[in-house]
């Protein structure tokens, strides 16, 4: 035997050898022995280049596509997955090279028009990744991550609506895709339709219930509806997957600040802070909890650290200027007026001084709010008691009226049992009897309808009730609203609840001088 036959025999066995069933580094190690006896086995270097890129060692991968490439010039599957290697390492330039050349030898590569999509997606170059989906769609109809990739890249351009139509043809292609779940939450959630959003995250969680990203989006999104206590349940599902993230403790502290727990907030900012100290928003944050507790030289530093990591938030400087305000003094008063200058210059559309004046009038405003439901809790049970009460004045004034019907007559005119009450021919002769009885049925008329007012009055309240509950429950969101809109709010339903109470109240009193005035 020949050593040529030895060497195709040996070769074949190695090729024979290799299977699924063997780990990464035995395929490894078979193949290199391949490539050993036959340098330009373009097979064998590429099957291992294959395996190199399973195993996330993308520099090996590559160097084995170059020598596939090198013997095998027009082999569009080296030039691929050369190109995934790239794409891997986030070298995206050299990617698209490659993927471009993948689809010159075979233009109808969808993979390829996806993939270089994607990284044209990763360069920004939104546009471009548009087209490239589009022609991996038109190749494969039925390619979800296609749409998916798509939806994608019309939400970076926040084409919302269309990401969306993607989105959803992706989870009809594939209905345990939980990425085009959780990015189709995600795009609702941008406009606004957080429920929407809410749905999607959980149909992800259910599909997939080890995603942490999901219970933090939704945590948002709960936040968003201030349903704060949802919110904190699912920034701790987060936290239970991934304890190293600082966003999911910042933004549980928010949730924790909107219930007016600053101690907890604090905490969460303090874990956020030490997960990461270049983390603005989290000194921001912990900032206006220290205000909150009236803390200024902490709310001061904090601000003063959001300022260095981040110098052109002019909240911050505007924010700092009110704390400064607030400890008073003659250096502190020039210390703010520097920070509210510097703010103004950031942003023109603050208005220092009117601001200022707002955030001074906003706690006596939220007080004044913070009662507002005691005052509709009142009227509901006084409106409760003069419901039963008009009820029992109802009943009797009926009975009265209904022995009067049948009595009546013979107690005024001494006529005999047996007189039609609407007797036109007799009317003369009965009319004292008519008179009252018009007199008394307007009466039980004006106190049947006192009855029902109070009714509607006891079931108003408790809406309204209800509504003041739910406005007392995200008024921490906005101070312009705290401050404008709010308390006005509040006035009007006590106003109207009460006004309306008195007009009910004066109808009686009103109708009996009216009949009063008539009998005259």
């Amino acid at each position: 035997m020949s050593d040529k036959d030895v060497k195709e025999m040996t070769l074949n066995e190695l090729f024979r050898e290799v299977s699924d069933s063997l780990d990464g580094d035995r395929k490894i190690e078979i193949y290199t022995q391949i490539i050993a006896l036959e340098p330009e086995n373009a097979i064998a270097f590429y099957n291992r280049g294959v395996v190199y890129g399973n195993l996330k060692n993308h520099e090996k991968a590559i160097e084995d596509y170059n020598q596939v490439i090198k013997f095998k010039p027009d082999c569009f599957n080296a030039f691929y997955n050369r190109g995934n290697a790239y794409n891997n390492l986030k070298d995206y330039e050299k990617a698209i090279k490659d993927y471009n050349q993948a689809i010159k030898f075979k233009p109808d590569y969808f993979d390829a028009f996806y993939h270089r999509g994607n990284a044209y997606a990763n360069l920004e170059n939104y546009d471009k990744a548009i087209k490239d989906f589009n022609q991996a769609i038109e190749f494969n109809s039925e390619y979800a991550e296609a749409f998916n990739s798509l939806g994608n890249a019309y939400c970076k351009i926040s084409e919302y609506e269309r990401a969306i139509e993607n989105y959803s043809k992706a989870i009809e292609l594939d209905q345990q895709f939980d990425g085009a779940f959780y990015n189709r939450g995600i795009a609702y959630s941008s406009l606004g339709e957080n429920e929407k959003a809410i749905k999607d995250y959980n149909q992800a969680i259910k599909i997939n219930p080890n995603l942490p990203d999901v219970f933090y989006n939704r945590g948002v999104a709960y936040n968003n509806l201030s349903k704060y206590e949802e919110a904190i349940d699912s920034y701790k599902q987060a936290i239970k997957f991934d304890q190293k993230n600082d966003k999911f403790f910042n933004n549980r502290g928010v949730a924790y600040k909107n219930l007016g727990d600053y101690a907890k907030a604090i905490k969460d900012y303090d874990q956020a802070i030490r997960l990461n100290s270049k983390s603005a928003s989290a000194f921001y944050n912990r900032g206006i909890a220290y205000s909150n507790l009236k803390d200024y030289r902490k709310t001061i530093a904090d601000y003063t650290q959001a300022i260095t990591l981040n110098p052109q938030d002019a909240t911050a400087f505007y924010n700092r200027g009110v704390a400064y305000k607030e400890l008073g003094g003659k250096t502190n008063e020039k210390k703010a007026n520097a920070d509210f200058k510097e703010a103004q210059r950031l942003d023109p559309n603050i208005s220092i001084v009117e601001q200022f004046k707002k955030n001074k009038e906003i706690g006596e405003e939220v007080k004044k709010v913070k009662n507002f439901q005691e005052i509709l809790e009142e009227l509901k049970e006084e409106y409760k008691k003069d419901e039963k009460l008009w009820m029992n004045i109802s009943a009797i004034v009926i009975i009265i009226m209904t022995l009067f019907f049948i009595f009546g007559q013979k107690i005024i005119n001494g006529l005999p049992d047996t007189v039609y009450v609407f007797d036109l021919v007799s009317m003369p002769s009965n009319m004292p009897f008519y008179t009252a009885y018009a007199f008394f049925s307007i009466i039980t008329f004006t106190i049947i309808r006192q009855y029902t007012n109070a009714k509607a009055l006891h079931i108003e309240a408790k809406n309204r009730l209800a509504m003041a509950k739910m406005f007392e429950r995200i008024r921490h969101e906005n101070k312009e609203y705290q401050k404008e809109f709010l308390p006005k709010l509040v006035d009007a339903i006590v106003y109207s609840t009460r006004k309306e109470k008195n007009n009910s109240d004066g109808l009686l009193e009103k109708t009996i001088n009216s009949l009063g005035k008539l009998r005259k």
